[in-house]
């Protein structure tokens, strides 16, 4: 273990010492990929086997997982051993199914209808390594989000063991996420023959960790004319720790040594602003070390290892950031603040309880993540990882007369006469509207003049930007402010009016115009919560319940004892939250009592603006009225 102080090293330093183990560079790792793949390239399955006979001490061979496989390869595990399997396998399952793509429906403007939509890989290889240890975890989170995606030919591949065979956990844990056969193949060979189709089904996408050969077997695989797509770089694992004063130094040298143990180029880093905590996990380490069965690898590994001294917390994330670590362990009294300043990681685990080891096996999330820095640009291996995505555009006839205009003029701006002719023609020959239900856009633009008054107001219900609002009227441009605030809605709101006598028209005007463009944003109101309500908040008691069910009615229970705030004369607040359940077609009650007449105000505007939040989000396609329609 190597000890530095972030402070004292200079930008080359720092580079040098956020470095990868040499061996994953080495030219005859890369020599040596070079010449499997021309080989395999030239003969086929010949090649493939001359080199696993070579590498492994056998020649490929697929394991078909029939009944009986399987049942004897039970056997041999006891009934722990089978429930872990099955709790890991269910965990991995919910997660994958829960945030797998799905297809969304978009109108981008009124008769311009978008989708995407996601189709699975045909083909996919997936390599678990099992040469000095049986990665069965690796298979699950392979395996399983291949099969909730739906790729219809999932082939895996795996070392053989020393004796040629194949450990009983991966043909269990195989089977249960309905693989048909193992393929007993490992290295630079078997990403060799599934890029080539050499004896094994050629690949679409090849996945999977593995050692420095396979890591560089991948990355010479994908960048070959009509080679597979690969998942990410996923090379020897590596393990970064945050630690501050409050960590549990023996779990964070426990956590430590469970990535050194992987294998000699695994690396792990302890970055932390206590040198007390440097010491404590450096002797701790040693500690554990020493009753470790496979403590000669991890001894290798720590030979890389870096434990680095930072100023504080913020300065520990800067080097995380530089490094861009596979997994990251944030153990550090806020995780949370610190992990808001994290860009670049494969996995994030927070907390004295976060161990790494969990989301190994466990958690749920895939554990095949970017190595060697990649996290600054891949993700993990997840569903969509074995997915496509196509959109599809369907316009009809009144998206024709609005976006054909727009695209005939952008293509004569490229010079495209063609495409901007293939744009009009279709004006004079529309198509039917298309019935599918989509999520459209909820924006509204309205201006209402009258002889006092101009208003114009912008409003979108699925955006939030900081809100514009100018009437002339200081105070309520401060509490139509709040509304869009606390309703989470874009919104524009400019008035231009008689304020020589009184603010009463502008005031009453600009709610009457809001109360349109919400109305008109809405539409159908097809799938909206449609009823809001809030409690009282801050110190004057303000209550409002909002339905937007298209009946309008106010009711307004409230005195206030000051006749103006500012420009503002009070007796209008009733009047604005009329005007809105007039013009939005909405029930509104509002209920304030207190002393502050500024604070009572205030608070109905904040509660009408949290009410509305909660009445426009969407939970459905259905219209929210058992009578199926909106009055």
């Amino acid at each position: 273990m190597k000890r530095l102080r972030w402070d004292a090293l200079s930008e080359p330093e720092k580079r040098a010492a956020l470095a990868r183990p040499a061996q994953r560079r080495d030219v005859r790792v890369t020599d040596t990929v070079r010449a499997i793949f021309e080989e395999v390239e030239r003969e086929g399955i010949v090649a493939v086997n001359r080199w696993a006979v070579d590498l492994d001490g056998a020649p490929a061979e697929r394991l078909a997982l029939t009944a009986e496989v399987v049942a004897q390869a039970r056997t041999s595990l006891s009934d722990a051993e089978l429930k872990a399997l099955d709790a890991a396998i269910d965990n991995v399952r919910f997660y994958h199914e829960a945030t797998a793509p799905k297809t969304i429906a978009v109108e981008t403007a009124p008769g311009v209808l978008c989708r995407q939509t996601w189709r699975p890989l045909e083909t996919c290889g997936l390599y678990v390594p099992a040469g000095s240890a049986p990665l069965v975890s690796t298979l699950i989170m392979l395996a399983i989000p291949a099969l909730v995606a739906g790729v219809p030919q999932r082939v895996l591949v795996s070392p053989p063991s020393k004796s040629g065979e194949t450990h009983p956990a991966l043909i269990v844990a195989a089977a249960a996420c309905e693989i048909e056969a193992i393929w007993r193949i490992g290295g630079a060979q078997a990403i060799a023959a599934l890029t080539f189709g050499a004896g094994l089904p050629k690949a679409d996408k090849i996945f999977g960790p593995g050692n420095a050969y396979v890591a560089e077997a991948k990355r010479y695989a994908a960048a070959l004319p009509g080679g597979p797509m690969v998942d990410l770089p996923a090379g020897p694992s590596e393990l970064l720790v945050v630690a501050d004063g409050s960590a549990d130094v023996a779990f964070v040298a426990a956590d430590l040594l469970s990535q050194a143990e992987h294998d000699a180029d695994a690396q792990v880093l302890l970055v932390s602003p206590s040198n007390d905590v440097l010491d404590a996990v450096e002797a701790e380490v040693e500690r554990q070390l020493e009753t470790l069965p496979r403590r000669a690898i991890a001894r290798a590994s720590l030979d890389q290892a870096r434990f680095i001294k930072t100023r504080d917390v913020a300065e520990a994330i800067v080097v995380v950031n530089a490094y861009a670590p596979e997994h990251l362990s944030l153990v550090v009294s806020d995780g949370e603040a610190a992990s808001a300043d994290v860009r670049n990681a494969g996995a994030v685990f927070l907390g004295h309880n976060g161990a790494e080891s969990y989301g190994d096996y466990v958690a749920g999330p895939s554990h095949v993540l970017p190595t060697d820095g990649a996290a600054r640009s891949w993700s993990g291996v997840s569903t969509a990882s074995f997915m496509k995505s196509l959109t599809i555009q369907q316009i009809d006839a009144e998206g024709v007369a609005r976006v054909a205009g727009a695209a005939a003029t952008l293509a004569r701006l490229e010079g495209l006469e063609a495409h901007a002719r293939a744009a009009e023609i279709r004006v004079a020959a529309p198509k039917a509207k298309s019935s599918e239900v989509v999520t459209r856009r909820r924006r509204a633009e309205v201006l209402r003049e009258t002889r006092e008054t101009r208003v114009e107001v912008t409003v979108d219900l699925d955006r939030r930007t900081p809100p514009f609002i100018a009437t002339g009227v200081g105070f309520y441009d401060h509490m139509l402010q709040q509304v869009a605030q606390h309703g989470g809605v874009a919104l524009s709101l400019t008035c231009k009016g008689d304020l020589e006598i009184d603010a009463h028209h502008t005031i009453e005007d600009c709610a009457l115009t809001l109360g349109q463009a919400l109305k008109q944003a809405l539409g159908e109101r097809r799938g909206i919560a449609r009823y809001g309500f809030v409690l009282p908040m801050d110190e004057a008691e303000a209550k409002v319940s909002l339905d937007l069910g298209g009946r309008p009615y106010l009711v307004f229970e409230g005195t206030f004892a000051q006749a103006q705030l500012g420009d503002y004369p009070t007796e209008m607040t009733e009047h604005v939250f009329r005007s809105l359940a007039q013009s939005m077609g909405a029930a509104i009650h509002v209920s304030v009592t207190g002393e502050n007449d500024h604070h009572k105000t205030e608070a109905c505007f904040k509660a009408f603006g949290r009410a509305l939040r909660q009445a426009i989000a969407i939970e459905s396609q259905d219209l929210p009225s058992t009578k199926g329609v909106i009055a």
